[in-house]
């Protein structure tokens, strides 16, 4: 096995610079075959950085964007959710489902196998899912997606059905994605801890993984007898490349200077700075993808059980104090105003935008209404001994967006109102959580479905609760996004979500890499790619 190798600690300030300059890579794995017309060649290495990786590679817990690239290469869903929206047939050849979207019956390819060699068939589907259905809290947001499950049966070898209490006209997306991807029943087996441990994972998809280096990463390897890629796809089953390997790397710029060298090929996430210079470089080294993730605007979800955020008045006067425009203008070229709650890529989106305004005036006399008259010796609004004091809490690979966070940070501070902000670990920002010990979460959303919002705002209102309700009963489109977006409103109107911009969370790649396939949710479909040398 490949041992993961030094990370040279090139100075940011380089980058620009090394633009210019050709990288080649720093590999000893066997080159691919050159490839001079665009025609795939076999072999190589692609090395990816991961933002805020750990030792986990567990797909049904990494539900973040940049975990799930590689990841998406264990496991094989039951249908593929192309990225013009549409689905199209994976480990289901076929699938219907019902008027009231109670009961979704899918029909299995046959000859698919796991690669510990047991046969992938309709026992090995509702085995995978009940794991998950045991993992309770632990896989939330699994069970989020999976809905009010009534029972998985086995109709014959290769004809699974799952039916439910109530409507759950997001299932197919579900099913689609990296997070509800199919494990052997041999990981199945294993506890959720047993689970996030080493080698652990299991699945039929085009690689194995084969090592596992604690926090600094994983190595993925080619499955030589994979034949069941989703349609679309490549004619060639099998994966081009050799191997994948991951290193989890939290420094944005450490990550971009490696790309530009050539020690990386493939890269999550950058700063600001490095996005506006991957964007306008015309140098033939770096492509950098500029589609916002269709999920949701990214801004601040805010905790309304957490003191004065419990008042409509400061909610409202918070999100009308921020000067967005200075926002982005601290963000990077590419990053884009935020119009809804939804961002604009996502397929259920409306524009929202007069909701997103800024009105300082009307900010300041939305406070004092509530209470918030006296200005401390600090600058900072009190109310009964009380600061008008707020924590803003996400995980490592939200910290490129801090630059602009300190932007909110200094409007604030001129109104009398105080932002503090900073990453924790998983586990930290988890417990976190749970306590309900916060102000703001970080919010955004990868998945390209009306029901993103009842996973970020389910269990706050009941009003908001029904819309999300109806918009799992709703089969027919246009009627979906038009409850979808009474919810949106009603978000926006009640200060639940404080939006500053659709965010273009890039994936950089130098101009060898090829990436033919995605998914809706903009994750490639690694499968298919290839390395041209």
């Amino acid at each position: 096995m490949t041992q993961l190798r030094p990370l040279r600690q090139l100075a940011a300030v380089a980058i620009a610079s090394a633009l210019v300059l050709t990288g080649c890579a720093a590999n000893d794995e066997p080159a691919p075959a050159d490839s001079s017309d665009g025609t795939p060649v076999e072999g190589g290495v692609l090395d990816y950085r991961a933002a805020g990786g750990g030792r986990s590679i567990d797909p049904a817990n990494a539900v973040g964007y940049g975990l799930a690239v590689p990841l998406r290469t264990l496991v094989d869903s039951l249908v593929f959710n192309d990225i013009d929206g549409s689905f199209t047939p994976w480990l289901a050849e076929t699938w219907e489902e019902n008027d009231d979207a109670t009961q979704y019956v899918f029909h299995l390819r046959d000859g698919v196998t796991f690669s510990d060699g047991e046969v992938l068939d309709a026992q090995a589907v509702k085995t995978s899912f009940e794991a998950l259905r045991a993992g309770g809290a632990k896989y939330a947001t699994a069970n989020l997606w999976i809905g009010d499950l009534a029972s998985i049966t086995v109709n014959d070898p290769l004809t699974v059905t799952f039916d439910f209490a109530s409507p759950n006209s997001s299932f197919l997306q579900a099913v689609s994605t990296t997070v509800l991807g199919i494990v052997s029943p041999t990981t199945a087996a294993l506890s959720f801890e047993e689970r996030q441990d080493g080698l652990a994972i299991v699945g039929s998809g085009p690689f194995v993984a084969t090592e596992v280096r604690g926090d600094e990463g994983y190595r993925l390897e080619r499955r030589d007898d994979y034949a069941w890629p989703p349609e679309g796809s490549d004619d060639q089953p099998a994966a081009y490349l050799d191997a994948i390997e991951v290193h989890n790397i939290n420094d944005n710029s450490i990550a971009a200077s490696e790309l530009l060298s050539g020690d990386l090929d493939l890269i999550h996430n950058v700063e600001p700075a490095d996005k506006t210079a991957f964007a306008t470089d015309d140098s033939g080294v770096v492509t950098i993808r500029r589609d916002p993730l269709p999920g949701l605007a990214l801004g601040f979800n805010v905790n309304i059980e957490n003191g004065p955020l419990q008042d409509e008045r400061v909610r409202r006067a918070l999100a009308l104090s921020i000067d967005r425009d200075a926002v982005l203008e601290r963000a990077s070229a590419i990053d884009i105003p935020a119009t809804s709650v939804f961002a604009r890529s996502n397929p259920f989106w409306e524009d929202e935008s007069a909701k997103i305004t800024t009105d300082q005036d009307e900010a300041v006399k939305l406070l004092e209404e509530a209470g918030w008259t006296e200005i401390g010796s600090d600058g900072i609004r009190v109310k009964d001994g009380e600061r008008l004091s707020f924590d803003l809490i996400y995980t490592a690979s939200t910290i490129s967006h801090e630059p602009n966070l300190a932007v909110v940070q200094a409007q604030w501070a001129k109104l009398g109102i105080e932002l503090t902000f900073g990453s924790l670990t998983t586990p930290e920002l988890n417990q976190r959580l749970q306590a309900g010990d916060y102000s703001f979460k970080w919010g955004s959303g990868t998945r390209p479905d009306a029901d993103t919002l009842r996973g970020e705002y389910g269990g706050r209102d009941p009003e908001l609760d029904a819309l999300f309700d109806q918009v799992l009963a709703t089969r027919d489109f246009d009627e979906r996004k038009k409850v979808a977006n009474e919810a949106a409103d009603l978000i926006l109107d009640r200060g639940y979500f404080i939006p500053l911009y659709d965010f273009i969370q890039p994936l950089s790649y130098r101009n060898e890499v090829h990436l033919p396939l995605y998914e809706a949710t903009q994750i490639p479909w690694l499968g298919d790619a290839w390395i041209a040398q």
